[in-house]
């Protein structure tokens, strides 16, 4: 690759989104023109000058391309402000769009001296009078495209965000052996100092964590803290009843029976009761 082609800056890329509004813009802009062209056949008669109709294809053809490419400062536009609704931001968006306008035209009267009458500038009084017909009009175009990205977007439905990946396993060091425990095998979770006991049948697998930073990890679909020091995976448990001091025990059903603090019963009665529902 030459040092050239090495610099050039990377192609910029149009998300599906902005593709379309592009092209709808394209089609917006052709009705718009079409819609003012028996004006301008009839002005053209009036003068005694029969329209070319190729040349007026060409023109509709040139506006809709000119008038899309305007979209993307559009969406630039309606992406800044999308919590518009203050005066200062209308008042932003609408100068921008007649500066925008104000360009469109201008380029309009380059692109036809080029193109159309093959000249290489236009006169400063066809620009001006360009601008004096064509100004406001562009305008109001632009800001009713503006109007409708903006509607589209306050219609659409928000992105959902994505559910956490929530991990299967865990993976805990056992001196120089690597285990890595299936966390649908694991009954519950007891606090043991500096470590985390993790029950699974028979097995107990000690991971060093905190008790919060290891809930952290867990879904929360799928386990449940019944006490600061213990956290149960919520289908083994088999019973819940009343304790002898306030608290309350649950039983397993692995068969273990593990207290219950009375500040996390409706949490556990809300995940039963959400289970059973789903069940």
């Amino acid at each position: 690759m030459s040092a050239s082609a090495a610099a050039l800056p990377p192609p910029v890329r149009r998300s599906p989104s902005d593709r379309r509004w592009i092209a709808l813009a394209f089609l917006y802009w052709l009705v718009a023109v079409t819609m003012l062209e028996p004006g301008n056949v009839a002005a053209a008669l009036a003068a005694g000058q029969p329209p070319d109709w190729t040349r007026e294809a060409l023109r509709i053809v040139c506006a809709g391309l000119l008038g899309a490419s305007a979209t993307p400062v559009l969406l630039v536009l309606t992406r800044r402000f999308e919590a518009a609704g203050t005066a200062l931001s209308v008042a932003l968006q609408a100068a921008a769009v007649l500066a925008l306008a104000f360009g469109l035209v201008v380029v309009s009267c380059l692109l036809e001296a080029w193109v159309l009458e093959g000249r290489a500038l236009p006169s400063m009084a066809g620009i001006g009078r360009e601008l004096s017909a064509n100004w406001l009009l562009v305008t109001v175009l632009l800001g009713g495209f503006l109007g409708l990205i903006q509607a589209a977007r306050r219609r659409a439905p928000a992105p959902q965000a994505e559910a956490p990946d929530w991990p299967t396993h865990l993976r805990i060091k056992d001196r120089a052996r690597l285990i890595l425990v299936d966390l649908a095998e694991v009954d519950w979770i007891e606090t043991q100092g500096n470590y985390q006991a993790l029950h699974a049948g028979e097995a107990v697998h000690l991971l060093r964590d905190t008790s919060a930073g290891l809930q952290a990890r867990l879904d929360p679909a799928r386990f449940v803290r019944i006490h600061r020091r213990a956290v149960v995976a919520i289908d083994r448990v088999a019973e819940v009843r009343a304790g002898a001091d306030g608290d309350a025990l649950v039983r397993l059903t692995t068969g273990a029976e593990l207290r219950l603090a009375r500040s996390r019963r409706e949490e556990l009665r809300a995940r039963l009761e959400a289970r059973a529902f789903q069940s």
